[in-house]
C-alpha cells in the first residue's frame, strides 16, 4: 500500500463507514470494493493504485479502527487544573464540568462503534490487539494524570489495595460501560449520572485522612453490627451544627436530612421528629437571629432614630447576619426563591417565621405617611425589594465586608441613581 495520503484515507474512511453504518450488508455481501469506491466518490482505478489487493485494503481499514485521537497527559493536567481554579478547588463542580465537556465525545455513536469493531477484530488480528493494548495504556495514563491534577494540592492517597494503575483501569471500565449502554439506551445515560458515578468511585477509593487506609475501612463485613455512637447531649444543637456543614458543602437541594442526622450522630427517627423538612431546619437555625434583628429595629424606634437611619442600621445588621450565617442564609434564599410545589406548607412557614422584610415595612409606611419616602409601591413591597437587593448583593459579593455591602445598597435605594 502507498503512503496514507488524503485519497487513501478517503477509501479507508469509506470502508470504516460501511462497517459502522451497515454491518448487516457486510455480513450478507461482504465489503465490496465497488461499494467503497461509490462511498468515497472515486474510481476503481484509483482504488487499486492505492491498494494492490483487497486484503491490503481490509488490513488498512482494521488498522484505522484503533488509531488514537487522545490528548497528551500534560494537556489533561492543564485542563483539570484550569477547571479546579475556576471552581475554587471544589471537587464536585470540577468533575461535573469535565464530564459535561467530554460527554458528547465519550458517547459518540460512531466512535463507540469503531471501538467495538476493533475489539471484535483484535481476536484474530495481532496488530489490532497490540494497538488496543497501547490505547488502553494511554487512556490509563490520562486518567492517572487527571487524578494527580485533581489532588496534587492535598495529601490524598488511594486506599489499599487500589493503586494508580488499578484505579485508572476501573475508571476506564466504567466509562466504557456508559459508552456501550448509551449506544442502545441513550436516555438512561447522562452527564450527571456519569459524573456522579465517578465521584462515588473517588469518594470510596481516595483517602483524604492521611492514614493510608484500606478499602475495608470504608466497606466493612456485612454481618458486622453497626457502630453505635452515643446520642449527643444536645441533639438539636448537634444536628444544626451538622446541617450548617452539609448545606455549605452540598447546597440546599442536595442536602438530605438523613445525611445530616448521620453526621450529627442523631438517630434518623429522632431527627425527622425534630425537623420534618429542610425548611424546619432553616427556621430553627435562623429564628433567633431574625427575632434579634426585629428587636434592634424596635429599639431604634424607641430611642427616636429617624426613618433613614433605622433603615441604614437594618441593612448593616442584615448584611452581618448574611455573613455570620452564610450557609443557612444561602439555603434560605434558594428555598424561598424556588417554587417548591412539594412543600407548600413548609414554604409558607419560612415566609411567615423568617419574614425579614416585614421588620422594616412599618418604617417604610411611616416614611410614606410623613412624605419622606416614595409611594411608588406598598410598604411591604418596598421593604421586600430593599431586603432582597441587600441579600443578593451579599450572596454575590462575598469578598466585600457587610458594611460595604450595606453602604452600597443603602446609597442606591435611599439616595437613588439620579443626580440631585
Amino acid at each position: 500500500m502507498t503512503d496514507r495520503d488524503a485519497s487513501t484515507m478517503q477509501f479507508v474512511d469509506a470502508g470504516v463507514t460501511s462497517l459502522v453504518e451497515a454491518p448487516r450488508d457486510i455480513l450478507e455481501r461482504g465489503l465490496r470494493s465497488e461499494q467503497v469506491v461509490n462511498q468515497a466518490g472515486a474510481s476503481q482505478a484509483t482504488f487499486f493504485r492505492k491498494f494492490r489487493t483487497k486484503s491490503e485494503f481490509i488490513e488498512a481499514v482494521i488498522t484505522s479502527l484503533t488509531e488514537s485521537t487522545l490528548h497528551s497527559a500534560d494537556k489533561v493536567k492543564q485542563t483539570v487544573r484550569a477547571q479546579l481554579a475556576a471552581n475554587d478547588d471544589a471537587l464536585r463542580p470540577t468533575v461535573t464540568t469535565l464530564v459535561k465537556e467530554a460527554f458528547d465525545a465519550i458517547v459518540n455513536d460512531a466512535s463507540t462503534a469503531r471501538s467495538l469493531l476493533s475489539h471484535i477484530f483484535a481476536g484474530s488480528h495481532r496488530r489490532t490487539s497490540t494497538a488496543l493494548e497501547n490505547e488502553y495504556r494511554r487512556r490509563d495514563e490520562l486518567v492517572s494524570a487527571a487524578y494527580e491534577a485533581l489532588f496534587e494540592k492535598t495529601d490524598a492517597t488511594l486506599r489499599r489495595p487500589f493503586t494508580t494503575k488499578t484505579f485508572a483501569v476501573t475508571v476506564n471500565a466504567v466509562i466504557d460501560g456508559f459508552r456501550i449502554r448509551s449506544r442502545i439506551d441513550s436516555r438512561s445515560v447522562s452527564p450527571d449520572m456519569m459524573s456522579d458515578a465517578l465521584l462515588a468511585i473517588l469518594g470510596a477509593v481516595v483517602d483524604m485522612s492521611g492514614l493510608h487506609q484500606h478499602l475495608d475501612d470504608v466497606v466493612g463485613p456485612i454481618d458486622q453490627p453497626a457502630e453505635t455512637r452515643p446520642l449527643p447531649r444536645d441533639p438539636r444543637a448537634a444536628f444544626l451544627a451538622a446541617a450548617r456543614s452539609e448545606f455549605g458543602k452540598r447546597g440546599y437541594f442536595m442536602t438530605q436530612i438523613n445525611d445530616i442526622a448521620d453526621t450529627a450522630a442523631v438517630p434518623r427517627v429522632a431527627a425527622n421528629k425534630l425537623f420534618p423538612t429542610k425548611p424546619h431546619i432553616l427556621v430553627a437555625a435562623l429564628q433567633s437571629r431574625v427575632d434579634s434583628l426585629r428587636e434592634t429595629v424596635a429599639d431604634d424606634i424607641l430611642i427616636g432614630l429617624g426613618d433613614v437611619a433605622i433603615i441604614e442600621n437594618f441593612l448593616l445588621r442584615c448584611a452581618q447576619l448574611a455573613s455570620d450565617e452564610t450557609e443557612f442564609m444561602d439555603a434560605l434564599l434558594v428555598a424561598v426563591a424556588h417554587d417548591t410545589y412539594g412543600e407548600p406548607e413548609s414554604l409558607l412557614s419560612l415566609k411567615e417565621k423568617l419574614n425579614i422584610p416585614s421588620i422594616i415595612a412599618p418604617i417604610v409606611q411611616r416614611g410614606q405617611d410623613n412624605g419622606a419616602m416614595s409611594t411608588i409601591s406598598a410598604p411591604m413591597d418596598i421593604a421586600a425589594g430593599i431586603t432582597n437587593t441587600l441579600l443578593l448583593r451579599c450572596f454575590t459579593r462575598r469578598s466585600d465586608s457587610p458594611a460595604d455591602n450595606a453602604a452600597f445598597v443603602g446609597a442606591m435605594v435611599l439616595n437613588g441613581l439620579a443626580h440631585p
